[in-house]
């Protein structure tokens, strides 16, 4: 299982905060906004935009999250801003991946769509499973 704070470790961090301290946002206002803009500006003269990409390997078993420059022409880029996009990098889907696309509705929402996505795939491939769908305030399961 990944933790929090191992995410947290390998995940990209604008400003370093103190442990343990609230801070009010407007502290960074101007150097964050300063720093974004300039990266935004180096992406776009190298051909791309910048991009907020979480990355799970499961062989590893670790997480990321990061914001990245992809090029123009790369599926992250021509997403609209109101939807999310998925790959699967699989055996199968290798090395072109499994992409789902589709509204950004929320993370329980999307949580919720991907794991019934995912529950009919497999359905396919090891038969049907007695059993009901259930939804919590944050999570889906099978029961």
């Amino acid at each position: 299982n990944v933790t929090t704070e191992e995410i947290q470790k390998k995940s990209e961090k604008v400003v370093d905060l103190p442990d343990g301290k609230i801070m009010d946002h407007r502290v960074f206002e101007g150097t964050i906004d300063d720093m974004i803009q300039a990266r935004v500006a180096a992406a776009a003269e190298r051909g791309c935009v910048l991009r907020h990409v979480g990355s799970v390997d499961v062989a590893t078993q670790s997480v990321e999250i990061k914001v990245v420059e992809v090029p123009n022409t790369h599926v992250f880029a021509v997403t609209p801003p109101s939807c999310e996009c998925v790959r699967f990098f699989t055996h199968r889907h290798n090395p072109y991946p499994l992409v789902i696309q589709g509204p950004a509705a929320g993370a329980d929402c999307t949580s919720s769509a991907l794991l019934a996505e995912l529950l009919n795939m497999m359905r396919s491939k090891v038969g049907p499973r007695m059993g009901i769908l259930s939804r919590s305030n944050s999570s889906a399961f099978l029961t």
